[in-house]
């Protein structure tokens, strides 16, 4: 038995060793980490000033001062009995502050518009009115495009047919009549563009008065909610 387990021995000790030298080295840096943490506070104490930050890695310092490179960090001053006096937060850079200034401007203009809407209507069915009326202009000029591209649209028709007319009995087509149907196409073309330009205002028009009346309601529904 004893030649069995004679040669595990020395495996067992290597073993041993091993655990017991990582062990060490892990006591060793613990010790090291307070000890400077230590030397830093002693260090601040001494000043009658303590401060505390963090590193980029989120380690904790203590010191009498903050190295120049965390000074925009968030940081602590502390007492001698270890209570936290001051807690300075990381200072605003030129980006943020110009962030916060837009946000403060569009809060103000909001604000503004709100006042005016409130002040503009009694109830949700005067935006409906307000919305007709403004649109009433551009679906009277909407009407007349159609009506004068539909005569038009009628003039080119006759024309192709007196076209269609020739070619049966297989005579030249006269130049004038196609440099006017040519003509006509070209009115049809740019009254085309043109109602397509009324309809976008119109749908734009529709858009915000749509986009009012629910600010509106939101408005009223949230003045409701406050007022006991």
């Amino acid at each position: 038995m004893e030649r069995l387990f004679k040669p595990l021995q020395q495996p067992i000790s290597l073993a041993s060793a091993t655990i017991s030298q990582v062990a060490t080295n892990t006591l060793w840096s613990l010790a090291l980490c307070l000890t400077l943490c230590s030397i830093q506070y002693a260090q601040a104490e001494s000043t009658g000033r303590i401060v505390k930050w963090k590193d980029e890695k989120g380690v904790t310092h203590y010191g009498d001062s903050i190295p120049t490179q965390y000074i925009n960090r968030e940081n602590s001053l502390i007492n001698r009995q270890g209570i936290t006096v001051k807690h300075n937060k990381p200072a605003p850079t030129q980006d943020n502050t110009d962030a916060l200034a837009k946000i403060e401007q569009a809060k103000s203009e909001q604000s503004k518009k709100d006042k005016a809407l409130l002040g503009a209507f009694t109830n949700a069915n005067e935006i409906d009115l307000a919305l007709e009326r403004n649109i009433q202009l551009d679906k009277i000029a909407l009407e007349n495009l159609q009506q004068e591209k539909a005569n038009h649209q009628k003039s080119i028709d006759t024309k192709k047919a007196m076209v269609a007319s020739f070619q049966k009995r297989k005579k030249e087509i006269p130049s004038e009549l196609k440099a006017d149907i040519a003509d006509e196409q070209a009115q049809i073309e740019s009254l085309d563009e043109k109602i397509a330009a009324r309809n976008t205002a119109i749908g734009a028009t529709r858009k915000r008065f749509e986009e009012d009346k629910k600010r509106y309601l939101l408005l009223k529904s949230q003045h409701s909610k406050e007022t006991p």
